[in-house]
């Protein structure tokens, strides 16, 4: 299979490097695997013909200062038959105005039928060039409202690793790349080789989501002076018992008013929005303390500790426990 790695200044030097590094290991377990079947010196041609390209062939200037120079420029590819897009980390908003050469010729190559994969904040390029409307993607979970209000026409499903819809394949963030990347070996080559790779690459390869990793986002730049008060309001008292009809009446609003405008100007109501507070701080303090749960629950305003863990697994994805596990001292 023909593999075009697309580079461009201020790509991730990871994801351009990882799917090098990931089509190697598949080509070299897949030579030592028909040698072994083969029992002599019997060569095998490479499953994977990858080669590296920017749109004018020179080098680009990735991410952190790394430079990378591609095997050639976009208009010496040779047939490609998957295309993989690399993340572009978080500059991605202020790199896409100038990619317009780049989604024009993913757009040709789509339209013979290529297949593309893009990673992490590369699913930005793809759903620019029109490829991903009407269709399932995924992201990095920090991107996740930007991308959903510019491409409202893509079924965006952030808590996903990995989609594919058809020709197009997207993963979330950086460090799911790898979930994409095997997942191309397996969906072109072979699951056995794919689990080979995981194997020599000591990738895990049990089901992941995103949503353990994410951080609910707390709107805090609009012009409702009053609901910014109440945010702030709410922050101070999140280990209180609070009634959302005393929040209005503390505030002079009617109740209708007050959760009509708080959800136009948080994107959540007033209960999702003090959920949401008590579920970051319980994430918090099960990665900075070892304080039991039930003294979390208590502490951010519950009382019924098992309704809580519920709720925390329901939004989170991740027990209590599993998620201190995972998480506990990742501040330090």
């Amino acid at each position: 299979m023909n593999v075009c790695i697309l580079m461009a200044d201020q790509c991730s030097s990871t994801s351009v490097a990882a799917t090098l590094e990931f089509f190697e290991t598949a080509n070299v377990l897949h030579h030592y695997a028909v040698r072994k079947s083969a029992r002599d010196r019997l060569d095998s041609p490479a499953l994977f013909k990858v080669e590296t390209a920017s749109m004018d062939g020179q080098s680009v200037a990735c991410t952190g200062g790394l430079r990378l120079t591609p095997d050639t420029a976009v208009t010496g590819v040779h047939s490609p038959q998957l295309i993989v897009v690399p993340g572009f980390m978080f500059n991605i908003l202020g790199v896409l105005p100038t990619l317009a050469g780049m989604i024009e010729w993913l757009q040709q190559q789509h339209r013979q039928g290529c297949y593309i994969a893009s990673m992490c904040t590369g699913a930005f390029v793809t759903a620019q060039a029109g490829l991903l409307d009407g269709r399932c993607a995924t992201t990095h979970w920090v991107f996740s409202e930007q991308f959903a209000q510019r491409f409202p026409q893509v079924k965006l499903q952030t808590e996903r690793t990995v989609t594919d819809d058809g020709q197009m394949m997207c993963s979330g963030g950086s460090t799911s790349g790898s979930d994409l990347l095997l997942y191309l070996i397996r969906k072109f080559a072979s699951p056995q080789l794919a689990a080979e790779c995981a194997k020599k690459l000591l990738v895990d390869v049990s089901a992941r989501s995103q949503t353990p990793y994410s951080c609910t986002t707390f709107k805090k730049n609009h012009t409702d002076a009053d609901i910014l008060k109440i945010q702030i309001w709410l922050e101070n008292r999140i280990g209180n018992s609070i009634h959302m009809e005393q929040v209005a009446d503390e505030f002079g609003l009617s109740m209708r008013n007050f959760i009509r405008r708080f959800k136009e100007a948080t994107q959540q109501t007033p209960i999702q929005y003090l959920q949401n507070l008590r579920i970051e701080k319980a994430k918090h303090l099960l990665e900075s303390s070892q304080q039991a749960f039930d003294q979390i629950t208590l502490q951010v305003g519950y009382e019924d500790e098992n309704s809580f863990r519920r709720l925390f697994k329901q939004r989170v994805g991740l027990s209590p426990t599993a998620y201190r596990k995972r998480f506990e001292n990742v501040r330090h």
